[in-house]
Order: C-alpha cells, then sequence, then structure tokens
C-alpha cells in the first residue's frame, strides 16, 4: 500500500469555509483519480506526551491511498488530478501556511 499525504500548516481565513470545500467540493474531485483506494483527513487533537517532543502545527493531513507506486503516479499523471490541482484556487486562503506533499509505501510492523 502506498499513501500520498498532503499536509497543510497555517490556519485559513475561515476554517468551516475550508474543510466544508475540502469535504463537500475537493473529495469530489480526489475521488476521481484512477486507482485511488480511498482518502482520509487525518485532524490534530489536544494530547500530552510527558516526554519533551517537538509537536507538529499541522492544520489537516490529508491521506490519499492507492495499491502500488505505480498506480500513484499514474493518478497523478491523470486529468483528474489537473482538476483537484485547479480546485486549488478555490480553497479559502491559509495564512501564515505551508503544503507539503509526501509519498510514501507502509509497512506494517504489527
Amino acid at each position: 500500500m502506498v499513501s500520498y499525504f498532503i499536509r497543510y500548516v497555517g490556519r485559513p481565513e475561515d476554517a468551516g469555509k475550508f474543510f466544508a470545500h475540502y469535504r463537500d467540493k475537493h473529495a469530489a474531485l480526489l475521488r476521481d483519480y484512477p486507482g485511488i483506494r480511498g482518502c482520509r483527513l487525518h485532524h490534530p487533537i489536544p494530547w500530552h506526551d510527558p516526554v519533551a517532543v517537538n509537536k507538529d502545527n499541522v492544520l489537516v493531513l490529508a491521506e490519499l491511498i492507492f495499491d502500488s507506486a505505480e498506480a500513484l503516479n499514474a493518478s497523478l499523471l491523470s486529468e483528474a488530478r489537473q482538476r483537484s490541482r485547479a480546485d486549488f484556487l478555490n480553497f479559502p486562503k491559509l495564512v501564515d501556511g505551508e503544503i507539503r506533499h509526501l509519498a510514501v509505501e507502509t509497512e506494517i510492523l504489527f
């Protein structure tokens, strides 16, 4: 299994509109990616670790799931991908934000 993560950092000008757009419009475009198995949104929660760690300041972490790197790469070359990239212009802007992309292969240890 391969996951393609999109990490959104910062704060949107309007969080309600940001997440509504992602769920109601953007996810419909992602659903059209050839070979996509699923899409998950990971939201941060309050937590406490007694060990000193560097906490991330992510707004949301989107995960697109594929069977293989080949399936991901084919999807990234698709028309559906181009439509989803064009839709990015419709998102409420992130204040002091950035967006990062990462592709990983999953190794299940237990």
